[in-house]
């Protein structure tokens, strides 16, 4: 799927706030590569890249060696780069990365749509589900960060079921399938021993926040950062509720 994010503007602002007079927002070339090994660990150190650009007959200008890494990576893995320079700004500039995050995150196609896995949940992929909230969260699309917090709690309560009450499998709304999977947790802990009844017992209150969460949203009127703080809430319970079950799974 084709982007219609403009990658030319998002560099040229991205360099400017890199190459500001102001030390603390500042990149240099070994921490911009630094940058990058984030999301690619196979990109070149900056010593690396020097030598091998200059064999190929490349400049080495920060300018032209910035672009090229950047590019250079396949669209997902830039929008990831991309929100790993926005965090950086962000701490030192706020209103130069709120442009920088309008241009790359602003557009349709910068969020990938979510689909409900029908095998085995596993962290790596709690992670990732949880990434494609933060890029719709990056991307102002806060009721659809909240749709993708209610998705990925059903994927998970879903796959707890199939694999741990499989006579339970054909329940599909929320509410309940959060019932069923609290009270086998329950069970499997009490058969432990004593446990902090109190944490299991708040799954179908944070479990329902979420519901109503993303059954409201577009009803509220909270304004700018609260609901962006709303989201990132509900994308939170999400992970700590998954987390939990991932010990169980």
């Amino acid at each position: 799927m084709t982007s219609t994010v403009n990658w030319i503007a998002a560099y040229n602002y991205l360099f400017a706030a890199f190459n500001s007079e102001n030390k603390e927002l500042y990149v240099s070339g070994a921490t911009f590569c630094r940058m990058v090994q984030q999301i690619d660990p196979g990109a070149p150190s900056y010593q690396q890249l020097l030598p091998l650009r200059q064999g190929q007959g490349k400049s080495n200008s920060r300018k032209d060696f910035y672009w090229d890494l950047i590019q250079g990576l396949p669209e997902p893995e830039r929008f990831s780069l991309y929100r790993v320079f926005i965090n950086h700004i962000e701490v030192h500039d706020k209103p130069a990365a709120d442009n920088l995050r309008n241009i790359v995150f602003g557009g349709g196609y910068a969020v990938p749509t979510m689909v409900v896995p029908v095998d085995l949940w596993n962290s790596e992929k709690l992670n990732n589900s949880l990434k494609d909230i933060d890029r719709a969260i990056d991307a102002h699309q806060y009721n659809r960060a909240t749709t993708l917090s209610y998705t990925c709690l059903e994927g998970l309560y879903k796959t707890y079921v199939r694999k741990n009450v499989p006579d339970q499998a054909g329940l599909t709304d929320l509410m309940p399938l959060c019932k069923v999977v609290k009270d086998d947790i329950s069970k499997r802990l009490q058969a432990q021993g004593p446990f902090p009844v109190e944490i299991v017992n708040s799954m179908p209150t944070l479990t329902n926040a979420i519901a109503n969460s993303r059954n409201g949203f577009s009803e509220s009127h909270f304004a700018g950062d609260s609901q962006r703080w709303l989201a990132l809430f509900a994308r939170d319970l999400t992970n700590s509720i998954g987390r939990l079950l991932l010990n169980f799974m």
